[in-house]
């Protein structure tokens, strides 16, 4: 099965786990907590950026372990990086004294870029569940789902390429700057490898195994 539409209460929490960790070592790398509930969302959304691929080029894993593992999680990481992104929102309003209509009104590409994943992203999490996998049918939900999420990577993706490059334009020095450049990396080489793989299985066999 290579979708998920159940959210699972202890995933759920352990998702809240691993968000509360990743938060706190960022704390202790003495990470102010607006770049931490900034940063926590992004490596939310490369766990659930980079599953799709993985089983697509190791299908083993998903033998190995029970409960269509590691597919079954991308629901609850996906939840999560839209709350913690929402966070993030109203954090970046709080700062600017919450004159979001000044925001809107004199916001850059790479904000807009940002605003609009994070709308498509509140989008994906109310449709992740049964209901609405049931109501929309596997086919259109699974490409609402899927295509939605790349859109979403993609226009977040840059805005990240806006904080960390555009301020000096050259490689930044910051750990984390050059962890999301990484990661970026990460999923566009998953995505690829992935892509090569399933073109060579239709070549050879003549049928696609599932889409990424």
């Amino acid at each position: 099965m290579t979708v998920d539409p159940f959210n699972r209460g202890k995933h759920h929490a352990a998702v809240v786990g691993i968000s509360l960790v990743m938060a706190g070592l960022l704390w202790m790398a003495g990470y102010a907590p607006p770049r931490i509930v900034a940063a926590v969302p992004w490596f939310l959304l490369f766990f659930v950026m980079v599953i799709g691929p993985l089983t697509k080029i190791w299908p083993p894993i998903t033998r190995q372990f029970s409960g269509n593992f590691p597919l079954n999680w991308r629901s609850e990481l996906g939840i999560w990086f839209v709350i913690w992104s929402l966070v993030h929102v109203l954090a970046v309003f709080e700062s600017m004294g919450w004159d979001v209509i000044g925001f809107v009104v004199g916001m850059s590409a790479w904000a807009f870029a940002a605003i609009a994943g994070v709308l498509i992203a509140v989008i994906l999490a109310l449709t992740s569940n049964n209901a609405a996998y049931q109501f929309m049918g596997p086919k259109a939900w699974k490409w609402h789902q899927s295509h939605g999420t790349y859109v979403m990577f993609w226009l977040l993706t840059v805005h990240i390429y806006d904080q960390v490059f555009t301020p000096s334009g050259a490689l930044p020095e910051d750990p984390l700057h050059l962890l999301y450049v990484a990661t970026v990396l990460v999923v566009v080489t998953l995505h690829l490898g992935a892509f090569i793989k399933v073109v060579s299985h239709y070549r050879e066999h003549g049928d696609y195994p599932g889409s990424i």
